[in-house]
């Protein structure tokens, strides 16, 4: 079970108003310049070269170097919510937007489907839409 992630087909509508916010709000919705995943033009190479290039440098300046690494490949299902709206405030995110996203986030059900069977349908309290601004959003909860 730990394995199992749900995927969401995301309307084209819901793409395209993710677009025009992202578009809107690209002072408030802006990701860090050394983030890598979720990035257009840059994955794991170049982390890696970042990476290696900072290691290189403290190494030749006499220093020790110590790294630690998480795993968050599910932290994208544990957003809270009501933390995310809130931050979008508090971010400076127009209420419009807000309240369209949270009403989308307040509509998210789903069933499993299994060997033929259809399990009850749930509501979906937590968690960021795969979607344009995924990354965005989750950043904004940190």
């Amino acid at each position: 079970m730990d394995n199992y992630r749900g995927i969401m087909l995301v309307p084209i509508i819901s793409k395209v108003f993710e677009s025009f916010m992202l578009s809107v709000c690209r002072d408030v919705l802006r990701t860090d310049p050394l983030q890598f995943g979720f990035t257009n033009g840059v994955g794991w190479s170049e982390a890696i070269f970042a990476l290696k290039s900072t290691i290189n440098h403290f190494i030749q300046n006499g220093s020790c170097v110590y790294v630690s690494s998480l795993d968050i490949s599910k932290a994208f299902d544990k957003v809270n919510h009501f933390k995310l709206f809130t931050s979008l405030i508090k971010y400076g995110v127009p209420i419009y937007y807000v309240d369209v996203l949270r009403d989308w986030y307040g509509k998210l059900y789903a069933a499993v489907r299994w060997c033929g069977a259809l399990s009850y349908v749930f509501c979906i309290g937590s968690g960021v839409r795969q979607g344009v601004c995924s990354p965005q959003l989750y950043l904004m909860c940190l």
